[in-house]
């Protein structure tokens, strides 16, 4: 036998073997790799949490354009209604297997929204917008132990990986939750990745009421 048969018949057979292969007889087909999505849980140093890493590839729960909590005045209302930032709101994925699972946000989850200006006219576009410059992102987080009402609020702005933000004062966000956020001082009523999951468990039987009742330029999760 030359040398050339005898590789063709090793390399056969090795494909028989099924070391492995999908699609060998009898071989297990090889689980899918499973993409790290970041952070799973808060981290801080002090009273400070930092910047959750890899949010970006959170599960997307929402989106918005403009969206805001109080009424516009002065010029802004003089001015009428306006485009405002693009909001893209991502929900740590643990965190909402939790949620699909037993309709309740666990303890550590964890939000993020970034904020976008609005773009247009950059070639080869004619018409409408798009996500321009970055603008900042904030983080929302469930932590029982840490916090008085549980959730906290934090402005990064446009800081990097490893940059860090204390919570901001209750009354400039927590009153509002309360009052508002349609499931567990969260915005569902705003996010249908979450919305249909909260009505699926009747965790939100005052929808309607807060989605009209919520006005138009605060921006948390």
């Amino acid at each position: 036998m030359n040398a050339v048969k005898t590789v063709a018949i090793a390399v056969v057979a090795a494909g028989r073997g099924g070391g492995g292969h999908a699609g060998a007889a009898g071989a297990p087909t090889p689980k899918p790799t499973v993409r790290a999505t970041g952070d799973t849980v808060p981290h801080y140093t002090g009273d400070s949490l930092i910047r959750p890493d890899g949010f970006e590839r959170w599960v997307l729960a929402g989106a918005s354009m403009g969206l805001g909590y109080s009424q516009p005045s002065g010029a802004d209302a003089a001015a009428g209604a306006t485009l405002g930032m693009f909001h893209n709101v991502y929900i740590e994925p643990s965190a909402y297997e939790y949620f699909v699972r037993t309709g309740k946000f666990r303890e550590k989850t964890m939000l993020a929204m970034t904020l976008y200006e609005p773009g247009q006219k950059v070639h080869p576009s004619k018409q409408g917008f798009f996500e321009g410059d970055f603008i900042a992102v904030e983080v929302t987080l469930k932590d029982s132990e840490r916090f008085p009402g549980s959730w906290a609020y934090f402005n990064f702005g446009k800081g990097t990986k490893g940059s860090r933000a204390v919570a901001m004062p209750r009354q400039a966000c927590q009153s509002c939750h309360v009052k508002n956020a349609a499931d567990d001082n969260v915005f569902v009523q705003f996010y249908p990745t979450l919305r249909a999951v909260s009505t699926k468990f009747d965790r939100d039987k005052t929808l309607g009421a807060k989605t009209s009742s919520a006005g138009a330029t605060a921006t948390r999760p």
